[in-house]
């Protein structure tokens, strides 16, 4: 009873201090890890004090650092639009104004302040809004409700729900969660797997993490502080897997979207580990750039600092790591060009899904589950006969229709790939099935590309059921790419700012690719500006602007190799990579109206665009 009169008392300057204090963290959280059923919680739950006693235990921030919640009133008037919250004109947090749940206001909860003074804070839209400010995280009752319907508990600074066999596990498949929506109630989501029944994990248990961190997750980089978090995640990994001595051989790792980026991140130690990914984010700062984050996640420096999902993916490409990767073409800012062209790397299979960025894990949720079924027990094979294949072409691209025979025409529920190799790596892409259940075929947007597909190495169909059953038939021919169709060499190579030599880089969006050939150097590492000169030869220099007013940190020479195209997402690449606030681009020699159209719709707030040849192009604004 003392400690529940301490709680209530907590709303006085010294009893908050108390409740705050170590100790008081250390008894809430004492508290919440006793049995719901207990004496003290059935009191606590009674008078009302849950939520009270789980601020309490929420993570403990430095002297001086506070969650917010901001209130926005009268959204309907700024639907789709941007707002900014500022502490003494500074922007601390912005988001894009989205309908809430229903019958609820638009709520912005545990955005991370340095100070419990409202008077310092404004927002930049004429509407009224309110601002709470507190020591201890918010929650919601739809938030609590989730975390107890799931099993999601905290342990210390990380939260996560253990289900399947907690017991004596063989396996252990770890999940890492997604974004849901903006506004809703339940801020902080967990990948549970609900078709995974408890007979599929009679021998494994599942991890599922929870990112709950920042206002709706932090990629579980970073907790609220900006301190990373991956020694207490990745202690929490490993504390379970030495605790049931379990082998690394015997760990998947698996997320969708930030989930997939989490998942590559946490799998660092585990290189004898399988990786089973679905569209993740390979640039965080990159990604970070669209409206919903350029004002919040965009702006937390410790993002930028730690290490990005490309350069660990590549790295366990070089190491041969296994990896399941779903991807779809369109989805241009996750991918950051890089799996698209990924190719002769050992153990990576790349599945590609038509669609945009949400549709890949739901389109591919039989062949998802078919992976991880495997990876719970015995794997099933079938064959089948591929009786007829027919080839067609449209533009640049190539369309396949394959005939199969009457027992594969039964199979139900399943994803159905053509599959071959490119080199060392598997690469399957997604088909349609027919009205005719025995015809199978690559759609519109299911196209094969010569210019990168590996399309004459193209052997086999495969059908995925989400029970673990692979069906595989063999091509009757070898599917032949035709040689009207040019091939082209597309490097794969990440972007740098630091080039001994002149580089090679592509960029693909959707159906489009664009190559570049390009050097680069840092000028001053405490520069605000990215230069970028388009010139007919990178090799030959670029010569000096004059620029009173900034100092240049990054100074790229670049040459276009397929005409203008994806020019501006180059650009905003390399001001992205450099981390600084402003993108100068000058093009020189006689220029084409294509290149200023291109350059024009750069999505970055301070650009400036020069042309050489004076000519004034509507769009481009002179420097």
């Amino acid at each position: 009873m003392a400690l529940i009169h301490g709680f209530k008392k907590s709303i006085t300057k010294a009893g908050r201090a108390a409740a705050y204090s170590p100790a008081g963290l250390e008894v809430a959280r004492a508290v919440l890890a006793s049995r719901a059923d207990s004496p003290v919680r059935r009191i606590i739950k009674a008078k009302g004090l849950e939520g009270r006693i789980r601020r309490v235990a929420s993570e403990s921030l430095p002297q001086g650092v506070y969650f917010a919640k901001l209130t926005l009133g009268n959204w309907e008037a700024w639907k789709g639009q941007q707002f900014r919250l500022f502490q003494d004109g500074k922007v601390v947090y912005g988001n894009m104004v989205e309908p809430p749940a229903r019958g609820f206001p638009l709520e912005y909860r545990n955005i991370i302040v340095t100070s419990d003074d409202v008077s310092r804070f404004a927002v930049d839209i004429d509407t009224p809004y309110e601002l709470k400010i507190g020591r201890g995280a918010f929650t919601t009752r739809q938030q609590v409700s989730y975390d107890e319907q799931y099993g999601v508990e905290q342990h210390g600074d990380v939260f996560y729900s253990l289900r399947g066999n907690t017991t004596n596990p063989k396996r252990m498949l770890i999940t890492f969660p997604g974004f849901g929506p903006s506004t809703t109630r339940i801020s902080y989501a967990v990948s549970y797997l609900k078709d995974l029944t408890e007979t599929d994990l009679r021998d494994t248990m599942t991890v599922c993490f929870q990112d709950r961190y920042l206002v709706a997750g932090s990629y579980m980089m970073v907790d609220n502080a900006g301190r990373p978090l991956e020694s207490r995640v990745g202690g929490a990994i490993e504390g379970l897997r030495s605790r049931f001595h379990i082998d690394r051989k015997e760990m998947l790792f698996f997320g969708a979207s930030k989930g997939g980026s989490i998942a590559i991140h946490y799998a660092m130690d585990y290189p004898e580990a399988a990786l089973l990914l679905a569209v993740p984010q390979m640039n965080l700062p990159y990604y970070f750039s669209k409206p919903f984050f350029k004002d919040n996640l965009l702006q937390n420096r410790a993002l930028r600092d730690v290490g990005q999902p490309e350069d660990r993916l590549r790295r366990y490409f070089a190491e041969g790591r296994k990896i399941d990767y779903f991807y779809t073409n369109s989805d241009e800012l996750s991918n950051h060009s890089l799996i698209e062209l990924a190719s002769d790397i050992p153990n990576l299979s790349k599945y590609r899904i038509n669609g945009g960025h949400s549709d890949v894990a739901r389109a591919a949720l039989p062949a998802m589950l078919c992976i991880i079924r495997r990876f719970l027990g015995d794997p099933v094979e079938e064959q089948f006969a591929c009786e007829e294949m027919r080839t067609f072409r449209h533009d640049q691209t190539l369309q396949v229709q394959v005939r199969i025979d009457a027992e594969a025409s039964t199979v139900t529920g399943a994803n159905w790939f053509i599959a071959g190799s490119s080199g060392r790596t598997r690469f399957l892409q997604l088909m349609t099935e027919h009205s005719y259940h025995f015809v199978k075929y690559t759609a519109g947007e299911q196209s094969l590309f010569p210019a990168y597909d590996p399309i004459g190495q193209l052997s086999q169909v495969i059908a995925m059921k989400a029970d673990g059953t692979t069906w595989t038939g063999a091509l009757p021919e070898a599917v032949k790419p035709g040689t009207r169709i040019p091939k082209k060499t597309l490097s794969s190579q990440a972007l740098t700012l630091h080039t001994e030599t002149t580089q090679d880089y592509a960029v693909l969006d959707g159906d489009t690719f664009a190559r570049f050939r390009y050097s680069c150097r840092t000028l001053a590492p405490d520069g605000d500006t990215m230069e970028i000169h388009f010139v007919s030869d990178p090799e030959a220099g670029i010569a000096d602007v004059e620029d009173s007013c900034t100092r240049t940190a990054c100074r790229a020479a670049v040459q276009v190799l397929d005409g203008w195209a994806l020019a501006d997402i180059a650009a905003l690449r390399f001001v992205i990579a450099a981390g600084v606030q402003r993108l100068l681009i000058v093009v020189h020699g006689d220029t084409h109206a294509d290149a200023a159209e291109a350059l024009s719709a750069i999505d970055w707030e301070d650009t400036s665009v020069v042309l050489t040849d004076s000519r004034e192009v509507a769009g481009v604004r002179q420097y």
